[in-house]
């Protein structure tokens, strides 16, 4: 397992020099790439060949990214502009789509090794035509990443339709050939049950993780250890089934943005350091 950082902790943030001087010295040179504008520019091929450029001149890589799921930063917060690929007008679930495929273009241009995708929002109303929906989604996004070289990856949610179980089974329809996985967000599982039977449900399909804490109530994006989450029984089952993919800390900024960016970081990373050298053995480590 590399533990790699989700760029969600700056999202607030354009990732420009001040931010990437930040995140070189982290100590995680592997990031997971939070596609939303003005934080990252993924609509510009040119932008995004430089900002694939400026990575490395910091030292740093997309391990995987996050596919976007609203239009940008400001309109989320201002106007509460959102895309779900389960929308009920076929006109939103196309923008929805057309933003997924081309953020996993954008993944490809940065040489990430996966796309994390949303299937629509948190607590979600789901149903037969929502089921149908995902179903085509994940359908017609499944060539466009193999066209980009890059691995699909369903996330669940916190929503009745993204559960484990309910991911596993649309996968099992329209991917026999398990080309798309599942990336289990640890913290969502933990406020929809028991993160332990969610991860060893997931493990089938598992590639890939998001990790964060919470109380089991509230989907807060703590630093693991900040919560109660059962921990030494999560690393357990992660080190008998041999997982050996990325698991990207996905943190949350609460002062949206009025923090500078280093001591964002360096806040959230002392306290997983905290939960590393109470965790995790010596056989883990980031790369």
């Amino acid at each position: 397992m590399e533990f790699t950082l989700s760029t969600h902790l700056l999202v607030y943030d354009e990732l420009g020099s001040k931010a990437l001087e930040a995140l070189s010295g982290s100590g995680y040179a592997k990031l997971e790439v939070w596609l939303a504008e003005p934080h990252v520019p993924w609509r510009s091929a040119e932008g995004l060949s430089d900002f694939r450029r400026r990575l490395e001149d910091y030292g740093l890589s997309a391990g995987s990214v996050h596919l976007p799921f609203y239009p940008s930063v400001p309109e989320l917060i201002e106007e509460n502009a959102r895309w779900s690929l389960i929308a009920d007008t076929v006109a939103a679930r196309r923008t929805a789509l057309d933003g997924s495929a081309e953020g996993l273009m954008a993944a490809g241009a940065l040489g990430a090794e996966c796309g994390v995708l949303h299937l629509g929002w948190q607590k979600d109303a789901w149903n037969d035509h929502t089921d149908g929906w995902a179903r085509e989604a994940v359908a017609e996004l499944m060539p466009v990443a193999r066209k980009a070289g890059v691995r699909l990856l369903l996330e669940n949610i916190i929503s009745s339709g993204t559960r484990v179980s309910r991911l596993m089974d649309l996968l099992d329809e329209v991917d026999p050939a398990r080309e798309v996985g599942l990336c289990l967000d640890l913290g969502h599982a933990h406020v929809e049950g028991n993160v332990v039977e969610e991860l060893q449900a997931a493990l089938p399909r598992l590639h890939h993780l998001h990790v964060h804490d919470n109380d089991g109530c509230n989907d807060s994006h703590l630093a693991p250890g900040q919560g109660t989450i059962p921990w030494t029984e999560v690393i357990k089952v992660l080190q008998r089934a041999g997982f050996d993919g990325l698991a990207a800390l996905e943190m949350r900024d609460y002062s949206r943005g009025e923090q500078d960016c280093a001591t964002t970081l360096a806040q959230s990373l002392d306290q997983v350091a905290d939960f590393r050298r109470q965790f995790l053995d010596e056989e883990v480590k980031s790369k």
